[in-house]
């Protein structure tokens, strides 16, 4: 069954009144349940497959404290932010880290305390084959980066290749 499917199903059983009422629930949510009980009731309602597996993936690779990388290129208004945001709220509600960066300022505003990666790793306007950031290892920035359970970056396929891989050597 796809995903318009389920959403029809469920308005017409009750269930789902609007495409807000998940939103109106979380938000609701947040003012009474404790962490754990809000990782449930999002588990709970999550619609989308394909959200749920990369979300439980890359949590299990967090918990490991395993260092990994995952690239998650799907199309626009496939719930890549939602899945972002459900990832940066479960990871901060433990008391762990987790930063989000972006290609673009414009998203960087999407996302919760969301910066460029220019911003977050100091990176030089113009980069080469040679190219490190210009972060100091004894920064604060760089000491939170070292820090960090998890960092999402998101439009990551938008950047030049060289500013990729600046951000890779400087690490």
């Amino acid at each position: 069954m796809k995903l318009d499917e389920r959403k029809e199903a469920t308005k017409e059983r009750g269930l789902l009144e609007s495409d807000n009422s998940i939103s109106e629930c979380l938000r609701e949510a947040t003012l009474f349940k404790m962490p754990a009980a809000l990782r449930n009731l999002f588990a709970t309602i999550l619609l989308n497959p394909e959200q749920e597996k990369p979300f439980k993936i890359i949590l299990q690779r967090v918990d490991s404290g395993r260092a990994s990388l995952f690239f998650v290129d799907v199309p626009g208004g496939t719930g890549k932010i939602f899945l972002y945001r459900a990832l940066l709220a479960n990871v901060r509600s433990r008391g762990m880290i987790a930063l989000a960066t972006t290609t673009s300022g414009v998203a960087a505003i999407i996302l919760p305390r969301g910066r460029t990666a220019h911003s977050r790793f100091d990176i030089p306007l113009q980069t080469s084959e040679t190219t490190i950031t210009n972060m100091s290892t004894q920064s604060g920035g760089s000491k939170l980066i070292q820090r960090a359970n998890l960092i999402l970056w998101d439009e990551a396929p938008m950047a030049r290749r060289q500013t990729i891989e600046t951000v890779n050597r400087s690490f």
